[in-house]
């Protein structure tokens, strides 16, 4: 679990004589401050140990390319030999290959192997990080199809002039790419913020970008920062140098090296020992460590049967397994007796967190970190959480993935009412229906209505519901985005929720909150094994009568009661609607202060409306209407804006300067 970050340049210098050219050193094609701005968006997410690594390669031609690893490492496997950035060479490669790499290889050790009756050799006694690096050598860019991890990484290969980056198949681990401005190169790194530090330190132009679609649903798959891209999950890309002579340069093309597999219509292959199988197996995986490991217990399904493998596979070894829940605030959201009760019963050696939280102050920390305006409010619990087990353990394990592969959210149900009754519900006047209540029958019912009459099932995951979102931004909220999601989640709401809602939203949080610490988060439920059964199987068969993770639940009333199994999904969710009502934690006055200054959203590229803006407070200060989520996402994102102006120059022009009194363009945005 680590930081990464890195730069490859490449350039035609002048020629001074029939052998000799005019190339700067290294480390004046990529400066050290440029190294240093990339540093300081990583340091947070490992503190025992850090690196850097340079290389030139000059091509027959001429061409001569630079590349330069950033690396910051949390120690979790081999903590004596796993240093990174890693270099392997030597007359059986012909060339370099160095390696920076985030996440843990869950099948290390049988790569290893493989690869040792191969012939390749290895230094390190059970480094996963040189299993990657060997395993590149062995098979080249195509590696990537033999990781069973968790990861990002970049591989430079000096003997083909490219470097290699890939990201996991879920998206739990995140990477980011950004060219440099005068062309010559690109940039990778672990977070945004490290980008928009090159960025600035580049003279580059890291504004506000295509944020209407974040608006919308609260994090995307597109990044909203200008010159800066998010790496699909499941997706290889490689930048290889330009070495014909042609000017120097580097190309770029991508490949998505794995698809889920097509759903079968009809027949169940998935059982409840099948699966039970499936999870066991996975669990075993993510208990290696050479650090203390426990995990979450919120007290649901999910956590409770990843928590009961755990525990069994721990007794085998002579340790009980250690298991952490978080005593909320609130009693309301406070599942933590429940989880004490199930920890016992499974002989686990349970802690209930105790936390302080000061989210007024701890929300910006956050945001500033990410270098992107996610706009989910569990963030705050689970670095809450996060926080508290890292005084224990350095690896946990999690629940995070069942939801999408099992269908675990509400609206997967209303998803199949929608395709029903969504000719009549659309008929129903919305206006007249109370919505309070953010979870109550007749905000879902209101919901359910409102969504029927335009997007379906995008409206229903969408922070701002297209109506919402037109109030919101007027003309610049023309999204053809959600219409065209709206297609796709239509045929298949759990796997629009895997590919979208998951990777963008889901394990970003989990990924910054934790590294926050820095926790190491593994999720058994996205092992490949499991995902590609799960994708496979029809829906009626993960969600037998309609019922939300019906098969998993079958699986988990073999580990708890099945009033335990059956209870209602709680979620990890804070009142944050009545924190900004009473000022809990300083945030009402944070939400009141950040949203009534003069400029809320410096150089934003779309318009947001103060009157709809003083709608959405009023009614919800009044409690006439529930808006929890939509001010905490216009919050979240007046703090990114501000962070974003204060980190560069500011942005001024017909496309920038848009605010919540109107003042300044906006136009349409792209999504």
């Amino acid at each position: 679990m680590c930081g990464l970050a890195g730069i490859l340049r490449a350039f035609k210098p002048e020629r001074l004589g029939e052998d000799a050219f005019a190339a700067p050193a290294p480390e004046e094609r990529i400066p050290e401050a440029w190294l240093d701005a990339l540093d300081g968006g990583i340091r947070h997410r490992g503190s025992d140990g850090e690196g850097r690594w340079r290389d030139r390669v000059i091509t027959p031609s001429g061409v001569v390319a630079d590349v330069a690893f950033i690396h910051r490492r949390m120690a979790i496997i081999d903590p004596t030999d796993g240093a990174q950035p890693m270099v392997s060479g030597g007359a059986a490669y012909k060339g370099r290959v160095a390696v920076v790499f985030n996440g843990c290889v869950y099948n290390a050790a049988p790569l290893r192997r493989a690869l040792q009756s191969a012939g390749l050799r290895f230094e390190t006694d059970h480094s996963d990080t040189e299993a990657l690096l060997m395993g590149y050598r062995h098979w080249g860019p195509a590696v990537v199809t033999e990781l069973n991890g968790m990861f990002a990484f970049a591989v430079w290969d000096a003997r083909r002039n490219e470097l290699t980056l890939a990201r996991d198949r879920g998206g739990e681990k995140p990477l980011l790419i950004a060219p440099l401005p005068d062309g010559s190169g690109a940039a990778f790194a672990s977070t945004a913020s490290a980008l928009v530090g090159l960025l600035n330190a580049t003279e580059g132009d890291a504004r506000p970008a295509r944020t209407a679609g974040w608006i919308a649903r609260g994090a995307l798959g597109t990044s909203p920062i200008s010159g800066i891209s998010i790496v699909p999950a499941g997706m290889r890309l490689s930048w290889t140098v330009h070495g014909d002579g042609r000017e120097g340069g580097v190309a770029s093309r991508a490949k998505r090296y794995w698809l889920a597999p097509p759903r079968r219509p009809s027949g169940t292959a998935l059982t409840p020992d099948r699966v039970d199988e499936m999870i066991a197996r996975s669990v075993r995986r993510r208990l290696d460590a050479d650090v203390p490991i426990g995990a979450f217990l919120s007290g649901g399904v999910d956590s409770s049967i990843i928590c009961a493998h755990a525990a069994k596979a721990q007794k085998e070894r002579g340790e009980p397994l250690l298991t952490f829940s978080v005593r909320m605030p609130d009693v309301r959201y406070d599942e933590s007796p429940i989880a004490e009760a199930i920890a016992k019963d499974l002989g686990a050696s349970h802690t209930t967190l105790e936390v302080r939280p000061k989210p007024a102050d701890e929300l910006p920390k956050l945001i500033e970190q990410i270098g992107l305006p996610l706009m989910d409010s569990s963030l705050l619990p689970t670095a809450w959480v996060s926080q508290a087990a890292h005084r224990h353990v350095k690896v946990a394990l999690s629940g995070d993935g069942a939801d999408e592969l099992f269908g675990g959210y509400q609206r997967h149900v209303a998803a199949r009412v929608l395709q029903t009754w969504g000719p009549v519900l659309r008929f129903l006047p919305t206006a007249f229906i109370p919505q309070r209540d953010p979870k109550g029958g007749a905000t879902r019912l209101a919901r359910l209505a409102a969504a029927s009459k335009r997007h379906g099932y995008t409206d229903l995951l969408s922070v701002f519901p297209s109506q919402e979102l037109r109030r919101l931004l007027g003309p610049s909220a023309r999204l053809p985005l959600l219409r065209d999601d709206g297609r796709r989640a239509r045929r298949d709401p759990l796997r629009f929720d895997f590919y979208r809602y998951m990777a963008d939203d889901i394990l970003l949080k989990v990924d910054s909150a934790s590294m926050a610490c820095p926790l190491e988060v593994r999720a058994p439920f996205l092992d490949p094994e499991l995902i590609d059964a799960c994708m496979a199987e029809p829906i009626s068969s993960l969600m037998p009568a309609g019922a939300r993770k019906g098969l998993l639940r079958m699986v988990a009333r073999r580990y708890m009661t099945a009033e335990l199994a059956d209870r209602p999904k709680m979620g990890f969710a804070i009142p944050i609607g009545d924190w900004f009502r009473s000022d809990f934690g300083g945030m009402g006055a944070l939400l009141m202060d950040t949203l009534n200054s003069s400029d809320p959203w410096p150089g934003l590229d779309v318009d947001i409306r103060k009157r709809a803006l003083m709608r959405l407070l009023s009614e919800h200060m009044s409690a006439s209407r529930d808006h929890s989520q939509r001010l905490y996402g216009l919050l979240v994102l007046s703090i990114w804006c501000r962070w974003l102006r204060a980190r560069g120059p500011a942005h001024t022009g017909e496309n920038g300067g848009a605010n919540g009194s109107g003042n300044g363009g906006a136009g349409s945005a792209a999504a």
